[in-house]
């Protein structure tokens, strides 16, 4: 019966651990770190082609976030405009060049918005579910041993 996940992480201490000489301490430590580098069980095996359509799917999935803070963006700084908060909109109309204040307040109302989105955008990737089938998929291919 495999141990419960909190207890998998923790590094139990073995009960003969003192009588072990140090250099032989050491090769295992390496011999384990090279072990779990060599074997990453939390990558998902994919080929080259679905790689590329999986890296596809993620671009157009950020992509659309972004665009759609932007869109948020200009629309809030449209809506400031609009409602002629701070007397923005009489300032903006007396300009001599009306565009260069429109476009210095759209702007960075859109940047900042279209990151915020993209950024969340990363941080809910569809990723983590792809690793749990992998998991699962693995522990019903494995029989149990331990």
């Amino acid at each position: 019966m495999p141990l419960p996940f909190f207890l998998q992480m923790a590094k139990l201490p073995e009960p003969f651990d003192w009588l072990k000489p140090r250099w032989l301490k050491r090769w295992t430590n390496r011999q384990k770190a090279r072990n779990a580098i060599l074997h990453n069980s939390r990558k998902p095996k994919l080929t080259p082609e679905e790689a590329r359509r999986d890296h596809r799917e993620m671009l157009r999935f950020l992509g659309l976030n972004a665009l759609l803070g932007i869109s948020i963006g200009i629309g809030v700084g449209i809506a400031l405009i609009a409602l002629d908060i701070g007397g923005l909109r009489g300032l903006i109309m007396r300009a001599t060049n009306p565009i260069l204040p429109l476009f210095l307040v759209l702007v960075p109302f859109a940047s900042l918005f279209g990151g915020a989105a993209a950024a969340s955008a990363i941080l809910t990737l569809p990723y983590e579910s792809k690793f749990q089938e992998d998991e699962e998929d693995k522990s019903e291919d494995e029989p149990s041993s331990r």
